[in-house]
């Protein structure tokens, strides 16, 4: 019975001998597998050195990294110019709108929008007949003044020749003189209704008051209108205006008299306009200045209320050295490029100056020093590099 028991617990302990031996070896397999596979990841993932390349003393070796042409760019002196970016909205200097100066019934109106209008013309007119009688009404009380006047003017001499002679008395001769004179006041009163009447008959009629194209009417013939009723405006596209902020730092370098290249929502050729004048204070909650541009339009696709983008150079440089901004990178402090020596890829810390954020070719930047005419360098950002790689560079058209 003893020979059982014990042979029982020799047979246990083997076989947890046997699993803690397979458990261990498991465990260390698996481990020597997990480092093999960082190691060989890490290897090839590191920028610049290729995967699994070694020498003869196990180092890693550089790399080879190919570019091509237009991630290339090659440092010449150029012309570079700081720049204000401004916007707004197209609107005339002149403008107006046409208001009825009396009341009545529209009867005409000659033109519609878009029709093009000189200073003069007749546009419209109101119902004529009360003012037309109106005015025969007051030229006839006209004629009946001036005849009173002529009549009281006989009987004041007629007294005054009397009076020379004894045969009236002195008031006889003052009543004749008064009656003459309120004679003329009434002739005088008389002209004055008369002239009133033939303004109101000439307001009647709507005349064109500027040069100009009509931009909307407000009243259709048949309607009766009011005094100061709205019924047409005009706008002068010839001379037009901007209003564009400009921030508040920048509004030291803003002249009157400046010229300003404009873009045109719509409109294919730039136009140039000229700063006439800057507002005197900021703007409630912007801390920006209104400046006001001035265009002179000779283009008849140019109108009013389009959107309108425009650069105000306030500083241009000559013969300066000019990388585009994207390949500039700012890194632990420093401020360096990317550049090519003997077909080796290498970091230049420059220090940089004047930024041109308007120009045609994208933002640029001046390079006050660590670069020289003749350089080449990487346009862009391209992700890692590392300096010490090889540069090989494809067929294609530098920058």
């Amino acid at each position: 019975m003893n020979r059982k028991v014990v042979s029982r617990v020799l047979l246990v302990l083997v076989l947890a001998a046997l699993l803690a031996a397979g458990a261990w070896f498991y465990k260390t397999r698996t481990a020597r597998t997990v480092a093999a596979a960082d190691s060989s990841q890490a290897a090839g993932s590191r920028p610049g050195i290729e995967a699994g390349a070694s020498g003869a003393t196990g180092a890693p070796v550089a790399s080879e990294v190919e570019f091509s042409a237009n991630d290339l760019y090659m440092l010449a002196p150029q012309r570079l110019t700081r720049s204000i970016a401004l916007t707004g909205t197209l609107r005339p200097v002149n403008q107006t709108v046409v208001k009825t100066k009396v009341q009545g019934e529209l009867r005409e109106l000659t033109v519609r929008e878009g029709t093009s209008v000189r200073r003069g013309q007749l546009l419209g007119r109101l119902d004529l007949t009360e003012y037309e009688v109106r005015v025969k009404e007051r030229e006839a009380q006209l004629k009946s003044a001036e005849s009173q006047v002529d009549q009281t003017l006989r009987t004041l001499e007629n007294t005054r020749q009397l009076k020379e002679k004894n045969f009236v008395s002195q008031s006889a001769l003052d009543a004749s003189r008064s009656a003459w004179e309120v004679a003329v006041g009434n002739r005088d009163a008389a002209a004055a209704q008369a002239a009133l009447a033939r303004k109101s008959l000439a307001d009647a009629v709507l005349i064109a008051p500027i040069d100009g194209v009509v931009a909307e009417r407000f009243a259709q013939p048949g309607e009766k209108l009011p005094i100061d009723g709205r019924v047409l405006s005009i706008v002068d596209l010839s001379k037009m205006e901007i209003e564009a902020p400009v921030p508040a730092a920048e509004i030291g370098s803003v002249k009157i008299g400046q010229s300003v290249e404009l873009r045109i929502e719509g409109v294919s050729a730039r136009q140039v306009g000229q700063v006439v004048r800057i507002a005197p204070a900021t703007q409630a909650g912007t801390r920006s200045v209104p400046i006001y541009i001035a265009l002179d339009n000779r283009d008849p696709s140019v109108r009013a209320g389009l959107f309108a983008q425009g650069v105000l150079a306030v500083d241009r440089r000559d013969g300066v050295l000019a990388i585009p901004s994207g390949a500039v990178r700012d890194a632990g402090g420093r401020t360096f490029v990317y550049a090519i020596a003997n077909d080796k890829l290498i970091e230049r810390d420059i220090k940089l100056g004047l930024r041109d954020e308007t120009g045609v070719d994208g933002s640029r930047v001046e390079v006050v020093s660590g670069l020289n005419a003749g350089d080449r360098i990487v346009a862009t950002n391209l992700g890692s590099l590392r300096a010490g790689s090889t540069v090989r560079v494809v067929a294609g058209t530098q920058r």
